[in-house]
């Protein structure tokens, strides 16, 4: 490509596997959670894969009734504790943990984050998170979870705290000098003296300025308060764009890029990553055959039957799950939305037989991110039209199985992306600011030393 630009691409791990059934196989392993083997494996292949990054999402609760839609709910590993863990057996790719803003404090947050940056050598990220469930708050000695514009009041200043916190030992602050035994310039070393609504913290931190000098942000979620929140903040942006079509996700796109500017920011120093569940084989028909299979187990239940029913705008209720569509659905009546919905799942299975169960499961599936079904080229030529046509900077890719789909990906659809010029056959960096192609910040109190903006 003549300006090089390169896809970005994250995997993130949901280590029972994306898709809720993906446990049931056999091959699979049901405990992925507590797996450290499989958790290096999964890390050392997207490594081997030349990905920017390893995602780690958090959740505080762990709700049973989740474990049919989403077993990874139930059991999760302690973001923090993981990201150490994966720092420690790889050596390249970047690292990006989550925190839930409204249950951590920032002064732990910002220590516990640059301690792992340095002994990353600079390769960790922090995904922002204000949580959703009022189980959370219980957990925590409160009674309800705050309201969105609480949260993101809180969030916005948590982060002001976290950079501060991270910039209050200069670079050079540390000298060492074995000579004189000095051993800090406490010139270089700064109180933050932060004094908001919700936070009063002194500093300064006791770890040293992070590798990167300030950590890559990430955030989510389409509310215009998480959108806010991002263009202030955000080096990178996850979003599940990919649910709204390519016409929808380049809007989406277009709508974030252009927020940025009022907060003093080029479109280039935020990447918009949607996720993507990516089933591959060689063949179309031998990756469909395994997305068909994962379905078959699926359990969507009277509520999957419902969203269905609502998408199509008939009543369904009454059918058996092996009915098929088109001998209960007059398919030359349905809407141009309904109709949308039938052709996804004809594709993506396909056929155009399909029964009640399948449209109902590439539905419920669907609604979470873009699914992609098929050969190596199939796959390839997707990410490439999204990424080409400003619907994406790169993808967070979800494995439907793990490890077996993380191999397949980098196996398969990786050498074709470098074939196009798409995907990095190296890394060239060796932080994760550098995969992302972000400058590494000036630090605020050595700039205003200097009368420089920092």
């Amino acid at each position: 490509m003549p300006d090089e630009r390169r896809m970005h691409l994250g995997l993130t791990i949901w280590p029972t596997g994306f898709h809720p059934a993906a446990w049931r196989l056999p091959g699979s392993h049901p405990d992925g959670n507590s797996n450290p083997a499989l958790l290096r494996q999964a890390a050392q292949t997207a490594e081997r894969g030349v990905f920017d990054f390893f995602f780690i999402g958090d959740r505080l609760v762990g709700l049973t009734q989740s474990q049919f839609a989403n077993p990874n709910e139930v059991l999760r590993p302690e973001a923090l504790t993981l990201a150490s863990y994966i720092a420690g057996v790889t050596e390249r790719i970047g690292l990006i943990t989550t925190v839930n803003t409204t249950y951590s404090d920032p002064y732990n947050v910002a220590r516990a984050t640059a301690t792992i940056d340095h002994l990353s050598n600079g390769r960790i990220g922090l995904n922002i998170v204000t949580g959703k469930n009022v189980e959370a708050a219980r957990n925590f000695g409160r009674d309800q979870h705050w309201d969105n514009d609480r949260r993101y009041d809180w969030a916005a200043e948590y982060i002001q705290v976290l950079q501060l916190l991270w910039d209050s030992w200069e670079d050079d602050a540390r000298i060492a000098d074995a000579g004189t035994g000095q051993f800090v310039d406490p010139d270089r070393v700064h109180k933050i003296d932060f004094a908001g609504e919700f936070f009063a913290v002194e500093g300064p931190l006791n770890v040293q300025r992070p590798v990167q000098g300030l950590l890559p942000l990430v955030n989510a979620g389409a509310s215009e308060r998480s959108r806010e929140l991002g263009a202030q903040y955000s080096d990178l942006r996850f979003t599940n764009s990919s649910t709204l079509g390519l016409a929808g996700a380049r809007a989406y796109y277009a709508d974030l890029k252009a927020r940025l500017p009022r907060y003093g920011r080029r479109a280039d120093e935020q990447l918009i990553v949607p996720g993507i569940a990516v089933y591959v084989e060689e063949t179309d028909a031998q990756a469909r055959e395994q997305y068909s299979t994962l379905q078959q187990l699926l359990r969507p239940g009277p509520a999957g039957r419902q969203r269905l029913s609502e998408a199509l705008g008939i009543d369904l209720s009454g059918h058996p799950d092996g009915a098929r569509l088109r001998d209960v659905v007059d398919l030359d009546s349905l809407s141009d939305g309904a109709r949308d919905a039938v052709t996804t799942a004809t594709e993506l299975y396909g056929h155009d037989d399909p029964t009640l169960h399948d449209v109902t499961a590439a539905l419920v599936r669907g609604s979470m991110f873009k699914e992609v079904v098929g050969s190596p080229t199939h796959v390839a030529d997707v990410l490439e039209e999204w990424f080409t046509t400003g619907a994406a900077d790169g993808f967070m890719i979800f494995p439907p199985r793990v490890p077996y789909n993380i191999d397949r990906f980098v196996e398969l659809v990786v050498p074709e992306l470098q074939r196009r010029g798409l995907h990095r056959r190296e890394y060239t960096g060796t932080t994760l600011r550098d995969h992302l192609g972000l400058a590494r910040p000036v630090n605020r109190f050595s700039a205003a030393v200097a009368g420089v903006a920092p």
